[in-house]
């Protein structure tokens, strides 16, 4: 879903940025935030998590804003606190606040977590949304994955028809206009929770990419609210919470398997697998059904270990075992060269290949393969990202 904001900038001292894209065989992490270190009556949410709010006309937050505010050097930066520290137990109730710590969650049955809700100090008789984020300078094009845990609210959020959810933004700041190159929100629902007891979190994630004429822009990425109290909406059932926030390249994971071919030349493909060895590894399998110089069918098989958005490939090709007589040691495993396989996206990817003398002097291949575009014909559902190994 894509809306139009007309401005939606915090210039703060940040100073992350997309950057280190040079070698595209490794994933890199940019951002990551766990809220571990962070304790309950810490005065500000901490690891540079800025804001933004609008107004809309009506009761849905579209169009053009009304009104926008953001931490422009007034009091309202200094007073955008952690929502624990800013109440009136500790004499600060009049303070602003838009997210805050859970320290922990759920009264210890979730570890910390960020809490992202409305500005309850602007009564909701139009739309409002609040913007609760990071941001960075683009310095490298490529594709890359905003990911996070989502839980319920402890007050039943979204109680009354809030809307929560992420987003991701680029701004283009490098002619001060401030136009909107992209924006994307993904609503989110958790699972519904009304004890400790039975509150559960899922995984979402947000794939884009980022083009090299954006290079200078501003990227955003984060959470928001919206509500209208005209609708019963309330800033106090509009929150979600959000943990393990992470913002990374895009890897290979064990979504990207399937049947892969390229459309002008039909009849050659590959069928690519990624799962894990025992010991939990990630790994790669790929059979590569094609032929020889004179036309008879053959295949390679292959195994390699993902690396970021691409996998390396080395193919054995078997030869010798008859049909019907299933004797394995009648197998030998001739050196079938190599590969190279880089994913854009779960769906599409390119092929190198480097013959090896015996499927040059044995099948012709006596041509290199450079950067065939492949595209997914047939896919299985399965995770979009290998787990992090400890």
């Amino acid at each position: 879903m894509n809306r139009s904001i007309s401005h939606l900038v915090a210039i703060c001292s940040i100073t992350l940025s997309l950057a280190g894209f040079s070698n595209p065989a490794t994933a890199q992490e940019l951002f990551f935030d766990a809220f571990e270190d962070r304790v309950a009556d810490q005065k500000y949410i901490g690891r540079n998590w800025t804001w933004f709010e609008f107004t809309y006309e009506g009761d849905t937050c579209t169009g053009e804003p009304l009104t926008q505010n953001g931490p422009d050097g007034s009091d309202k930066l200094v007073e955008n606190r952690n929502y624990q520290t800013a109440s009136n137990a500790v004499g600060q109730g009049d303070s602003y606040f838009r997210a805050g710590l859970e320290v922990p969650a759920w009264d210890g049955a979730l570890t910390n977590m960020m809490r992202v809700y409305g500005n309850q100090f602007i009564p909701a008789t139009t739309c409002e949304q609040v913007l609760v984020f990071q941001e960075m300078p683009i310095t490298d094009p490529g594709t890359f994955v905003f990911s996070f845990d989502n839980a319920q609210d402890r007050y039943g959020a979204p109680a009354n028809g809030e809307i929560i959810g992420a987003f991701v933004k680029v701004i283009k700041t490098s002619d001060m206009t401030f136009e909107n190159l992209f924006f994307e929100q993904m609503p989110v629902t958790p699972p519904v929770a009304t004890t400790p007891e039975n509150v559960t979190i899922v995984s979402k994630y947000m794939q884009f990419s980022i083009p090299e004429e954006w290079i200078g822009e501003l990227l955003q990425f984060g959470f928001y609210s919206e509500l209208s109290e005209n609708l019963g909406q309330a800033w106090g059932t509009s929150a979600g919470m959000y943990d393990n926030v992470k913002l990374a390249t895009l890897d290979i994971g064990p979504a990207h398997s399937g049947s892969f071919y390229n459309e002008l030349q039909s009849g050659h493909g590959f069928s690519i697998e990624f799962g894990y060895l025992p010991d939990g590894s990630p790994f790669a399998i790929v059979y590569w059904y094609t032929f020889d110089s004179l036309g008879n069918p053959i295949f390679l098989v292959g195994t390699g270990t993902p690396e970021g958005n691409r996998v390396e490939i080395t193919f054995d090709s078997p030869v010798g075992m008859v049909y019907g007589d299933f004797d394995p040691t009648s197998v030998t495993r001739e050196d079938g060269g190599t590969a190279v396989f880089e994913f854009s996206d779960g769906d599409n990817a390119t092929f190198s290949y480097t013959p090896s003398n015996f499927t040059m002097t044995n099948w012709g291949h006596t041509t290199a393969i450079v950067d065939l575009p492949l595209t997914k014909l047939f896919g299985i559902p399965a995770d979009k990202f290998f787990e992090v190994q400890e």
